[in-house]
């Protein structure tokens, strides 16, 4: 509520009762009158937040990459009367079925464009493999070999190279590169960190380099063009601007990107998601996964389970998500948008349908699914919502 003060001037009445006059006699002037008013503001829609990027040893200047994050909507219509018997139906917007699929579509109504601001991700260290005491090392031409006793963290930095990284079941990190001049490679270990360095340098510039590691190993990357894979590993942490990712069989999932797509498969533990325009699919085993998901333009498929303990939370501006679910599952959803719609092929107990207050819409909708032991949070400003079983 918002108490709005107007100052309105008076006019002069026609009888002289009505005005008073100075000691000369003439009519003096009216003096204003100070009215209040409450005034109820419809409420603003809200825009996701932007993902939080990360890229320590980038620098970029990011282009426009977004235009637009959603497109006008028609007019609306602000009879209150006719909303509340849309409530009464089920939603605001409508609700439709699909005759093939005998899905059920809530749709919510249009609001106005809101357009993305650039953004700025900032600055690479020199180049340059920092002179390091080191408690390890190996060398080789084209390859390298490094001994240790355990599982590691593996830390390399690439420009436009590929990495590939595989499990082992030796105590060893073994490297090598293909599809480039057969350079000096070398690998340092501080502690349990191991890192690579080509020619003195600390950035792979070109080619395919395939690393192995113990197993339960981690790995940390980041990458401006190359596209990255890791296959049974640990703790995977990836930093890219426009290569794909490819993860399979590891634990704990950290990744940003701005344009690059993501793949990640039998996801284990939680999954950090972090996109600008770049897509992801998510297959996450276990009943209970941890899931977050943010971007601009990116859209999402997860597939799996969500039983007790679940929590899977996406936010995007413009994409659409798409959530293939074990019908084992139990969860309550909470869906919001503002010209999206959610197409519902499981048959969700929907508990609050979108609705219209004072002339906008209020795009929330809440829904359960077993006995909503889960929670599912999804925001998708003009981006669609899909709920089906697996």
């Amino acid at each position: 509520m918002i108490r709005a003060v107007l100052v309105a001037a008076l006019f002069f009445a026609p009888g002289a009762a009505l005005a008073k006059r100075t000691p000369s006699g003439e009519r003096a002037k009216p003096e204003p009158r100070v009215e209040e008013f409450d005034i109820e503001l419809p409420e603003i829609p809200r825009l996701p937040a932007l993902p939080e990027l990360d890229f320590p040893g980038i620098e970029i200047d990011l282009p426009r990459m977004l235009a637009r994050a959603s497109r006008h909507g028609g007019d609306e219509d602000d009879d209150d009367d006719e909303m509340d018997d849309a409530l009464e139906d089920g939603a605001a917007g409508g609700v439709e079925m699909d005759r093939d699929s005998k899905a059920k579509i809530y749709k919510i109504n249009p609001q106005p464009t809101i357009r993305i601001p650039r953004l700025h991700i900032g600055g690479y260290d020199s180049d340059d493999f920092e002179n390091r005491t080191a408690s390890a090392q190996a060398k080789g031409r084209g390859a390298a070999t490094l001994e240790v006793k355990g599982p590691v963290t593996f830390q390399v930095r690439a420009q436009a190279g590929e990495v590939e990284v595989v499990a082992s079941d030796k105590r060893q990190v073994s490297v090598t590169l293909s599809d480039a001049p057969p350079d000096e490679i070398t690998l340092s270990a501080f502690g349990d960190r191991v890192e690579p360095s080509f020619r003195g340098r600390r950035t792979l510039r070109r080619g395919k380099l395939r690393v192995e590691l113990p197993k339960g190993s981690r790995l940390d990357l980041s990458s401006m063009s190359g596209d990255v894979s890791a296959q049974k590993i640990g703790d995977v942490r990836v930093r890219t601007m426009s290569g794909d990712v490819r993860l399979s069989g590891v634990s704990r999932v950290d990744v940003q990107t701005i344009s690059g797509d993501a793949r990640i498969e039998e996801a284990a533990g939680p999954v950090r998601l972090h996109t600008v325009s770049g897509s992801v699919t998510v297959a996450t085993s276990g009943a209970a996964p941890q899931v977050e998901f943010q971007s601009a333009s990116g859209s999402l498929d997860w597939s799996g389970v969500c039983g007790k303990d679940c929590h899977l939370s996406a936010e995007t501006v413009s994409g659409d998500l798409r959530l293939s679910l074990d019908p084992k599952s139990s969860f309550e959803l909470s869906y919001t948008s503002h010209s999206g719609e959610l197409r519902d092929e499981m048959d969700l107990s929907v508990k609050r349908a979108p609705g219209r207050k004072h002339g906008m819409a209020s795009g929330w909708l809440e829904a359960s699914y077993g006995k909503g032991e889960g929670v599912i949070e999804a925001d998708a400003f003009s981006g669609s919502l899909v709920v089906k079983k697996r």
